[in-house]
């Protein structure tokens, strides 16, 4: 039974809603309702290694689209014929599985020519009618067909293009690119072609929709990624998001020789309504889900040694000096291995191995590291991994620099026994043929696949300092070391790690009558964009603004200036708001009004000037500010300096209390230093339930009113400001964007055949 689906006209705008389905996997779970990632494993005939594709985790896409952008100009004709009958097939695997079909053509000049439909029959027809003319110069209007198609595919959607040019309408890239982001669209590119010479406008679109450029100029190529299709989004739709980004994995598994399982990763409940917002009579709960993402893993994997084997054979010397031009730099970087080792080998062979946590002996082992013999190509690499890996700890990750083959090759069962009775990874940076394929007999690829590492094949040496950068940033944490990249194009592609989580919020909605005869209720998920409701919120209290308006706070002021408007026009929490101002002398200046022009027009008459001296009277102008301030409110000071009336913290503070006012101190300077600051700041804000914001730089305020921004909208919380401007860029990235369930009646016939 195909799920039920209903048409609503939102402003303008056609949207296809589609009913979700009760997601068995949360069976367990008590309110049936929870999130997961999923991770499917595939051993293939013909490769040595299990293919790993995680589920991407946009849980909230039930049901997507799938869309095809087709150049038909001139210079394809010679592969329009396989294209066609390649989304023919997968159109017909698929039928069921996606929502609908999209598909367009391009030339030029650009016709629009887009057809949708849900039914396979009809898509196939239309792919049928598409021939390949006209055209003649090598740009194309690519944009435009892929903005036509994107138009109408549903959020969470993914596009295959397929072309041999690069893009001659590059000025509608911007808004393509919104258009993609803006609904959750991958986009892959099957360049069939040498797009021109050019082309850099793919790569830039598929970075940014997490996509990949496939280069096919085989016509078999482009069979591979769609047997992909066929064959895999029988495991879920989600992995056709997430799917393998090189040619070599598709092609091992395009044709469904593998044995595949899925595992369920990462499984949270998420727990029902709690009464601690509480909805009015008539009203009823419903969740809202939103994905907060950190950079990042979310648990950082703790290794033994990071282990460097390096071949100091003559034809190494520029390995050999990148390493010891990087290895200070991945070191200082380090949080997640204990120490480090490294090992040297020649022909002859002599055992050269150290392993050591402190950095300097590290380096200077490094050092004392040059160039010299071998001549003939096979060296003796097992030996030096054979040292390296008993010098190690367990849980360590090798990393062998070399151009040849192993002379000792015969070690190879022994090794890689070492390499898995200490659970520790090989990746083999390949700066060379490994003499060719006459002497080289896979033995790195063998022992690579066995400990669950990797071969890296460079096409120069020089970009061994590339591979070493990113070495740095792995050790850092930021890059995941449970795989490599093969090649530079597949490092240069990859993305840091980063850690997701479902935050969960409840939110009222009107109680819903019983539907009419011949209707029943279905409930629908929908991504909506904007301050997501929650319980029906009332406007408490004021927003303050306390500024020192002495001569050295020019920049805090103008910052302030140019930012409010802003937070006034976004705040959905608070009532009105107050500005106050102090110098040196202190006269009272104080502002309440909920007229945002009324504060615009207060603030715009504030200029820096007076002081001289460096404490200042703020504790006069808090007061001020909180005597005039509603109950309940927030109160920011803006300063850089101590305060010359402390004497009135205790007063203050007591006042702050009385009244349910919080205290968050920006400061952009050092308080007149320690001997003049006596904690009078730290003091108030901790008993007002506030806190003390320190900047290094002026210059970042207007980051931190950009975050009093978001809080005045309700976005986020005011208790969540911390203490430094670093902290300020940690904080969860959040899109604005939500997931609400909505319920309506419809007609059941959709569901009859």
């Amino acid at each position: 039974m195909k799920a039920s689906a209903l048409i609503l006209i939102v402003g303008s705008a056609l949207v296809l809603q589609v009913a979700a389905q009760l997601d068995p996997v949360c069976d367990s779970c008590p309110s049936k309702n929870c999130t997961y990632d999923k991770r499917l494993s595939c051993s293939c005939t013909g490769l040595n290694r299990t293919i790993e594709i995680v589920d991407p985790g946009d849980r909230e896409y039930f049901n997507v689209s799938l869309g095809f952008v087709v150049d038909n100009t001139g210079s394809m004709r010679t592969e329009i014929a396989s294209v066609k009958s390649s989304i023919q097939a997968v159109v017909t695997a698929t039928s069921g599985i996606f929502d609908k079909y999209v598909i367009g053509t391009y030339n030029d000049p650009y016709v629009a020519n887009v057809f949708e439909s849900t039914d396979a029959s009809a898509i196939n027809s239309f792919v049928s009618t598409i021939n390949a003319n006209a055209g003649g110069d090598c740009p194309e209007m690519a944009m435009h067909g892929i903005r036509d198609v994107a138009d109408r595919l549903s959020p969470g959607s993914v596009i295959f293009l397929f072309t041999d040019a690069s893009s001659k309408d590059l000025a509608l890239e911007p808004d393509v690119k919104a258009l993609l982001e803006s609904k959750n669209i991958r986009l892959n590119v099957m360049a069939t072609g040498n797009l021109c010479g050019m082309g850099a406008e793919f790569s830039r679109l598929t970075t940014a929709t997490n996509g990949t450029i496939y280069r096919t100029p085989d016509k078999s190529d482009v069979d591979f990624v769609m047997n992909y299709i066929k064959n895999f989004a029988k495991y879920g739709i989600r992995f056709i998001r997430g799917m393998p980004t090189t040619l070599e994995d598709l092609k091992a598994i395009a044709d469904g020789n593998c044995s595949c399982k899925t595992s369920i990763e990462n499984l949270v409940c998420i727990e029902p309504p709690t009464k601690s917002c509480p909805c009015p009579e008539g009203f009823e709960h419903i969740v809202v889900k939103k994905k907060v993402c950190v950079p990042g893993p979310c648990k950082k994997h703790k290794y033994g040694s990071l282990g460097f084997v390096i071949d100091n054979t003559g034809s190494m010397a520029a390995e050999i000096f990148a390493v010891r031009a990087h290895i200070a730099n991945i070191m200082a970087n380090n949080t997640v291995f204990k120490d480090y080792v490294v090992a040297t080998f020649g022909d002859p062979y002599k055992k050269n191995v150290i392993r050591s946590s402190d950095e300097s002996v590290i380096q200077s082992f490094v050092n004392s590291i040059s160039p010299s013999a071998g001549g003939d190509c096979p060296e003796f690499a097992m030996s030096g991994i054979e040292d390296a890996a008993k010098k190690a700890r367990k849980n360590s990750v090798l990393v062998l620099f070399t151009d040849a083959a192993a002379k000792d090759a015969s070690k190879l069962a022994a090794v890689k026994a070492l390499l898995l009775a200490k659970n520790t990874k090989l990746f083999v940076i390949a700066t060379g043929t490994f003499c060719g394929s006459g002497v080289y007999k896979g033995e790195f690829d063998d022992l690579a696949a066995a400990s669950g590492g990797d071969v890296m094949t460079l096409t120069a040496k020089s970009s061994v300092s590339e591979v070493l950068d990113f070495l740095a940033l792995a050790a850092a944490g930021k890059y995941s070391l449970r795989s490599f990249p093969r090649c530079l194009d597949d490092m240069r592609k990859m993305k840091p790690e980063r850690c997701c989580k479902w935050v969960i919020h409840h939110k009222c909605k009107p109680i819903e009558p019983p539907c009419p005869l011949g209707y029943k209720r279905v409930t629908m998920r929908n991504k909506v964009c904007g301050s997501p409701n929650g319980c029906p919120r009332k406007r408490v209290g004021s927003l303050g603004f306390i500024i020192d308006d002495t001569g050295s706070m020019g920049a805090e002021i103008f910052a302030v200036r140019t930012h409010i408007s802003a937070i006034m026009a976004n705040n959905t929490v608070f009532k009105d708001y107050v500005v106050s101002r102090y110098g040196d002398p202190y006269v009272k200046n104080v502002i309440r009004s909920s007229d945002a022009s009324a504060i615009q027009s207060f603030v715009n008459a504030i200029g820096p000037s007076g002081g001289g001296d460096c404490p200042e009277y703020a504790m006069s102008a808090i007061e001020d500010a909180a005597k005039e301030a509603l109950e309940n409110s927030v109160l920011i000071l803006f300063t850089d300096a101590a305060a010359k009336d402390a004497n009135m913290s205790a007063d203050v503070a007591a006042l702050l209390v009385s009244k349910k006012i919080k205290l968050y101190v920006i400061g952009t300077g050092q308080f007149c230093g320690p001997r003049v600051y006596k904690g009078e700041y730290d003091y108030l804000a901790a008993a007002s339930g506030g806190s003390v914001m320190k900047l290094t730089a002026k210059t970042s305020v207007g980051e931190v009113l950009n975050f009093i921004g978001l809080a005045a909208s309700g976005m986020t919380s005011f208790d969540s400001l911390p203490s430094t401007l670093e902290g300020l860029h940690g904080m969860p990235y959040q899109d604005n964007c939500w997931i609400e369930e909505i319920s309506t009646c419809m007609c059941d016939c959709y569901d009859r055949p």
